[in-house]
C-alpha cells in the first residue's frame, strides 16, 4: 500500500490545479481501494469504489465519471485491460489510468494507454499523474 507521504501538500496542490473530478477506483485489495479513495476524498473528488469489473461497469453506467482507475490484475474473467477498452469504447470522454503491482512487458500491446502507475506508488505520484492526465488533454 502507498505510504501517507507528502498527502496534505499533494492533496491540496491536486484540489487547486483540478477542481472536482469524479473518480472510480476499481480494486480488488480492498486496503488499497480504500486508501486510494481516502486520498482522492481527501482532494476534493468525488470517489466511487469497485472490486469488480462488473460492478465498475454498473457504477459507470449509473454515474458520470471523470477518470477510472483501475487495477490490472482483477478477479473473474475481464481484466484491467478489458475494462478500459469498454470504456473508451463506451465513455470516449472518461479518461482511464491503469496499475499493477506487476512490470508491464514491453510487448504487451492489450492497454491503450501508456505507460501505467506501477504500484508501489506515492501519494503524491498518484494525485501528479492524475494531474497529468487531465492536463494533457485541452478538452479536460
Amino acid at each position: 500500500m502507498p505510504p501517507h507521504d507528502d498527502w496534505a501538500g499533494s492533496c491540496n496542490d491536486l484540489r487547486s490545479a483540478r477542481g472536482r473530478l469524479t473518480i472510480l477506483v476499481v480494486e480488488d485489495e480492498e486496503l488499497i481501494r480504500l486508501f486510494v479513495a481516502d486520498v482522492l476524498q481527501d482532494s476534493g473528488h468525488t470517489v466511487l469504489e469497485a472490486g469488480t469489473v462488473a460492478e465498475a461497469k454498473r457504477l459507470l453506467i449509473e454515474n458520470s465519471v471523470d477518470l477510472v482507475f483501475s487495477d490490472i490484475n482483477m478477479p473473474g474473467s475481464e481484466t484491467g485491460f478489458a475494462l478500459e477498452k469498454w470504456v473508451r469504447r463506451q465513455y470516449p470522454r472518461t479518461k482511464v489510468l491503469l496499475t499493477s503491482g506487476f512490470p508491464q512487458n514491453p510487448c504487451d500491446t492489450s492497454s491503450l494507454l501508456e505507460p501505467m502507475l506501477q504500484k508501489p506508488y506515492t501519494t503524491s505520484v498518484l494525485l501528479q499523474r492524475i494531474n497529468g492526465i487531465f492536463d494533457a488533454d485541452p478538452m479536460a
